[in-house]
């Protein structure tokens, strides 16, 4: 099996296993950085009951690549998506071009959290937590006001590779092709240090895999998403 088959889990048991808690089925990143959880088979029942020790009842979590007969019936569904995982290589990155008119980026900060938990409220890219920042490199662009208006960053990182999330702008600060250029820095970065960068795209988000196309990501595989809850 590919790592990236199982990418919460081939992170939470690699490099970012200190920022988690589990056992050997089941792992979570620490609440005020992801709810994202993992289990070694989401296929096998023993690994939802190791889950349910880790994150007890009441507590929503977000599980990548999870099976089709999955969960057991003691855990509800809040939401099941379909989505495609894009991966990019330095042999297939394409560099976008910057424009004068393009606003400067700067790296984000603990500091930063609030307005980057406030944006992502807003604007939906996914689970953004007060230290999600602390998961990597994310750059933030902010309007006149300094208020932050678009960002992107690194959230799951397992040997070799590392994911872009977190892209997102302000609904008001659209079609500017911020998305593009913080998801482009972000991705030259991850590739400098040897990494393949990946992300996560919902089926029928043709817009943003518009956009990762450009930059030369492609489609490795197809899988389920979903945020569950245990009664």
């Amino acid at each position: 099996m590919h790592p990236l088959d199982n990418p919460a889990w081939n992170a939470l048991t690699t490099l970012q296993r200190p920022v988690s808690s589990g056992n050997e089925l089941a792992r979570r990143f620490e609440p005020s950085i992801s709810p994202i959880a993992a289990v070694a088979d989401s296929a096998d029942p023993t690994c939802w009951r190791a889950l349910a020790e880790v994150v007890g009842s009441g507590a929503l979590i977000g599980l990548f690549a999870i099976a089709k007969n999955a969960p057991p019936e003691e855990w509800t569904v809040d939401w099941r998506h379909t989505f495609a995982q894009m991966t990019c290589t330095k042999a297939t990155y394409k560099a976008t071009a910057r424009t004068a008119s393009l606003p400067s980026m700067r790296v984000l900060t603990l500091a930063d959290s609030p307005a980057m938990v406030e944006l992502a409220a807003l604007a939906q890219p996914g689970p953004m937590e007060m230290r999600t920042v602390t998961l990597g490199r994310y750059l933030g662009i902010f309007d006149d006001d300094n208020a932050l208006v678009a960002m992107a960053g690194e959230r799951m990182r397992l040997d070799g590779a590392t994911e872009v999330s977190g892209v997102c702008t302000h609904p008001e600060h659209r079609g500017k092709r911020y998305a593009q250029v913080l998801s482009a820095a972000i991705t030259e970065h991850i590739l400098e240090r040897g990494d393949t960068a990946f992300l996560h795209v919902r089926e029928g988000n043709t817009g943003a895999a518009g956009v990762y196309e450009k930059l030369g990501f492609g489609v490795r595989a197809v899988f389920d998403i979903a945020a569950v809850m245990k009664r």
